[in-house]
């Protein structure tokens, strides 16, 4: 079960992790365009979660 303490920490590591891996990335790659979107739905998530909660 995920709660929202691991929650902050997946957001704290991950997301930053996953923008360097886009920013290095070659532009207009599969790669980055994948790491792209699932960052923006990790940040969405997040932001849902936050949201929700109150």
């Amino acid at each position: 079960m995920i709660t929202y303490h691991a929650l902050g920490y997946y957001s704290l590591y991950g997301i930053p992790l996953a923008l360097l891996v886009t920013r290095l990335a070659p532009a207009g790659s599969t790669a980055r365009r994948i790491t792209a979107r699932i960052t923006l739905a990790a940040l969405l998530l997040v932001a849902a979660t936050v949201a929700l909660s109150y």
